[in-house]
C-alpha cells in the first residue's frame, strides 16, 4: 500500500503547491486590485477637491464680472447724467441769450434806439446802415398822435 500511496502522494503534493501558486496569484491580483481601487479613490477625491474649486473660481470669476458690469452700468449713468447737465445748461443759455435779445429789441422798438445806434454802423458799412435805417426808421419813432383823444 505504501507504493500505491506515494504516486498518490506526490500528486497531492503537486495539487497543494499548484494550488499556492493560484492562490499566491488570487492574492496578488487581489492586492493589485485594492491598490486600484485606493488609487482610483484617491483619484475621485481630487476630482472632488477639483470640481469644488473650480465652483469656487468661477463664483469668484463671476462676482468679478458683475462688479464689472457694475461699473460700467454706474459710468454710462453718469456719463447720461452728465450729457443731460450738459444739454440742460446749453438749453439755459439758449434761452438767457433769447430772453436778452428779446428784451433788447423790446428796448430798442418801445422805449429808445439811440443807445444801440452807435454800435450798428462799426458793424455794417454806411449804406447798410442807411438802408437799415430807412428800413426800421418808422418802426423806431414812437408815435402817440392816434392814440391821443384830442
Amino acid at each position: 500500500m505504501p507504493t500505491l500511496l506515494l504516486p498518490i502522494q506526490s500528486e497531492l503534493q503537486q495539487i497543494r503547491l499548484s494550488f499556492e501558486r493560484k492562490k499566491m496569484a488570487i492574492t496578488e491580483v487581489w492586492d493589485g486590485v485594492a491598490e486600484v481601487h485606493m488609487a482610483l479613490n484617491n483619484q475621485a477625491t481630487g476630482l472632488l477637491n477639483l470640481k469644488k474649486d473650480i465652483r469656487g473660481v468661477l463664483e469668484q470669476m463671476e462676482d468679478i464680472q458683475l462688479e464689472i458690469l457694475g461699473e460700467r452700468a454706474h459710468c454710462r449713468t453718469q456719463a447720461r447724467k452728465q450729457q443731460q447737465m450738459m444739454e440742460e445748461r446749453l438749453l439755459a443759455l439758449r434761452l438767457l441769450l433769447g430772453a436778452l435779445l428779446a428784451c433788447t429789441a423790446a428796448y430798442v422798438y418801445v422805449v429808445d434806439p439811440t443807445p444801440f445806434e452807435g454800435l450798428v454802423p462799426p458793424l455794417l458799412s454806411r449804406a447798410a446802415v442807411w438802408k437799415l435805417r430807412a428800413l426800421l426808421g418808422p418802426f423806431l419813432r414812437l408815435e402817440v398822435d392816434d392814440f391821443l383823444p384830442f
